[in-house]
């Protein structure tokens, strides 16, 4: 880009943390609550098990038993964290976790995974493909769901469980509710519950924890009184097992523990704490606001150079810390026990959690963390270095499949940041419809950078420019005119520069929508042959495609097919096959194979094309892409479906400012419905019942060898046949017959794709 061209960061996803996916080791002292484990196991047919509860019920530590007790079923364990709170990332555990299981299983799902604008729900399908021919019974474990609030991330979750093959469970432990339809899961059996109700302790299972495994002398009245005070809270009752073992007369001291939950953390805390040594205190407290911390990064805010030494101490006395690597760098505490340690940081030192996130994302930021760093200075309220960090990592972000990450940092932001920053508003928008959120969402942060233009010109680069354009010229919501004139405006301000690329791509598509294919096909040209070629893919992925679709309207289909299969290769090392950007690979290779004759694979593609290319309100490029589906559909015969493709279309573009060519190849369709219906009248000689068997394999992929196999006929029989099916039905080649019978309701309309 003349004069502002940026050097991006090519950074490698966070490698994924191995304990996460390993179900942790129950603990040997744990209670074995045999009533619950029941209850897991009565729960398999049901397609979700919630295990819900405020914090310290046990609901881990019960998922955890259950799942070392399976000889039967495989796990895939999950532990969220609130990092894992984006559908991409979410998924990239569980794929991985999955494969765990055996390798290969996730790895479409995984592959899928890898890149910016990516389908989530093609991934999802995968996997449970994969599950559904896997033979064994499966449960997916998904540890502390509440940490999981982005709606893509819940709706994620929403379409799996809709989608679980037979035998395949998931389990999840949650402290509140997931905003998912809970109710129509209940209504049709497919959800089992085990609540707080169910996980707090009986007196005999106090008793078997405190007396019989713990060892500590209590009598049943003292015993009822400590149930009686927890209200049979789990983590209350090994909290207070913690606290009396170390005590001489334990019974005496039952009375002094608090009743409810907040009493018993206030409690806890000062007893457990203040066994500690003032320097050992202070190192809990100060690293508790950590999301997850490692040595170096301790030392580095602490003013410090033992970190490992007092961390190691911390885990060999079992102080709830949490190893989140097989080499043991990165920690996080128990989060009860992190809980506790920053309600008394809190109130001992009540301005220091905000210092000590700011230090800590400093420290993340140096080390090449962004998210982590993002993550630390948003607690901190630091919305500065948050704005800071996203001006330095959004392209990253985007090219590495974070677009839901960057959304929610940049909503985050204040209207004055990003009025301040207006390339952030103008990625954001790209982002927003990469993962096909609403057109109002992407109009508001285009309606945000119209402001800025105004309110801060100074901020106005043509860096800033060409996203603004870009993110206007790429998805047609209803104007190929505006499309066009962005994308122009694009390429003016890229002076040669890498955001050329793209913006020569989108202004082919939308050359090509407007019905001008001389012009799509230079500019596609001109796209593919860009000297920064191996740095957009998608850009190229778009040129490629919109050539493949002149090449075949101009019946070139060598050519089309050659550039359709490179499109499908960049899509796939992109990993953006089945996003919407791959979306039109799919449509060109249908139009591809429309042109060829093979109109069953075509409809095909052309029905998965439509449905990538679709987005919560009507676009041109889907109208596009279902006038396409129509075309095919009635080469076919199926008129019905055509017909029906038509007038949606019709109805979408009445709300379109300039839909380009679209109202004239609305307009050839409806003119080919006619003739197709006026060609439905039977034939003078009907087909035999012979010749109907060989009719009805016609419209699938099989030779007239394999009809014969299949029929028990020799393979000159299958001519004769066909041939008096063509002279009968008045056609020459066998789409046309496939496409005569369906519309004289010979073939069924629903199977003819064969």
């Amino acid at each position: 880009m003349a004069g502002d061209d940026r050097q991006l960061h090519v950074l490698e996803p966070p490698p994924l943390v191995e304990t996460k996916l390993l179900p942790p080791r129950p603990r040997q002292d744990a209670l074995r609550r045999a009533r619950l484990l029941d209850q897991l196991d009565n729960f398999a047919p049901a397609a979700l098990t919630l295990v819900d509860a405020p914090v310290g019920f046990g609901k881990t530590m019960l998922v955890q038993s259950w799942c070392a007790a399976q000889t039967d079923v495989d796990i895939a364990w999950v532990s969220i964290e609130s990092a894992d709170d984006d559908p991409a990332r979410l998924w990239t555990y569980l794929a991985t976790s999955v494969d765990r299981i055996r390798s290969g299983l996730g790895r479409n799902t995984l592959r899928r995974l890898q890149g910016s604008g990516i389908q989530l729900e093609s991934a999802i399908d995968e996997l449970m493909n994969a599950l559904a021919g896997y033979g064994r019974p499966v449960a997916i474990v998904l540890d502390d769901l509440h940490l999981v609030q982005a709606d893509a991330s819940l709706s994620s979750i929403e379409y799996a469980i809709e989608r679980l093959p037979a035998g395949t469970r998931l389990i999840a432990t949650t402290r509140a509710d997931p905003p998912i339809r809970l109710g129509r899961l209940r209504g049709r059996g497919a959800l089992q519950e085990i609540r707080s109700s169910d996980l707090a302790f009986t007196v005999e299972e106090a008793r078997s924890l405190l007396v019989e495994l713990e060892g500590i002398d209590l009598d049943e009245t003292a015993l009822n009184q400590l149930v009686d005070r927890t209200e049979g809270w789990p983590a209350g009752l090994y909290l207070a097992a913690l606290w009396l073992r170390g005590l001489h007369d334990p019974q005496s001291r039952v009375q002094e523990f608090a009743g409810d939950h907040r009493h018993v953390a206030d409690y806890l805390t000062g007893e457990v704490l203040d066994t500690l040594d003032p320097d050992e205190r202070q190192f809990l407290l100060r690293t508790s606001v950590f999301g997850r911390f490692t040595a170096p990064l301790c030392d580095a805010v602490l003013g410090r150079d033992d970190s490992q030494t007092v961390l190691a101490e911390i885990q060999r006395r079992n102080l709830f810390l949490v190893s989140l690597d097989a080499r043991g760098e990165w920690f996080r505490y128990h989060h009860l026990f992190a809980d506790l340690l920053q309600l008394e940081l809190d109130h001992t030192e009540p301005d220091r959690t905000a210092t000590l996130r700011g230090q800590a994302a400093a420290w993340f930021r140096e080390q090449g963390l962004p998210v982590d760093a993002a993550r630390e200075a948003a607690a901190a309220g630091d919305e500065e270095t948050v704005a800071e960090l996203l001006m330095e990592y959004h392209v990253w972000m985007v090219r590495s499949g974070r677009e839901g990450t960057l959304l929610r940092w940049v909503d985050w932001l204040s209207e004055r940041s990003l009025l301040e920053r207006p390339e952030l508003l103008g990625v954001a928008a790209i982002a927003a419809g990469l993962i096909r959120q609403s057109a109002i969402r992407r109009r508001r942060y285009i309606a945000l950078a119209d402001r800025a233009r105004v309110e801060h010109p100074e901020r106005w680069t043509p860096y800033v420019e060409a996203m603004y354009s870009l993110a206007r010229a790429i998805w047609i919501d209803g104007d190929v005119g505006e499309a066009i004139r962005n994308a122009r405006r694009g390429v003016e301000v890229a002076g040669g520069g890498e955001s050329e690329l793209p913006a020569l791509a989108c202004l082919a598509h939308a050359l090509l929508l407007s019905g001008d294919t001389l012009a799509a096909r230079a500019h596609a040209e001109r796209a593919i042959r860009h000297p920064h070629l191996d740095h957009r893919s998608q850009g190229v992925l778009l040129a490629l495609a919109t050539l493949a679709l002149v090449e075949a309207e101009d019946g070139a289909v060598e050519a089309a097919t050659s550039l359709t299969d490179d499109a499908f290769e960049r899509a796939r090392a992109a990993g953006v096959e089945d996003s919407w950007m791959g979306g039109i690979a799919h449509v060109a290779r249908a139009a591809t194979l429309a042109a060829m004759g093979q109109l069953a694979s075509a409809e095909r593609e052309a029905e998965r094309g439509e449905w990538l290319r679709r987005a919560p309100e009507p676009t041109v490029e889907n109208t596009h892409a279902r006038l396409l589906l129509a075309e095919i559909r009635i080469a076919r015969g199926r008129l019905s479906l055509a017909s029906a493709d038509l007038d949606q279309s019709r109805h979408e573009m009445e709300g379109f400012i300039d839909p380009g060519c679209l109202p004239d190849i609305a307009n050839r369709i409806e003119a080919a419905l006619r003739k197709a219906a006026r060609d439905t009248t039977p034939p003078v000689e009907a087909p035999t019942q012979a010749e109907l068997a060989v009719l009805r394999l016609l419209p699938t992929e099989l030779s007239q060898r394999k009809i014969g196999a299949e029929l028990y006929l020799s393979m000159n029989t299958v001519k004769t046949h066909t041939r008096e099916l063509y002279r009968k039905l008045g056609v020459r080649s066998r789409p046309e017959a496939v496409a005569r019978a369906t519309a004289l309701g010979l073939l069924d309309p629903e199977e003819s794709p064969g």
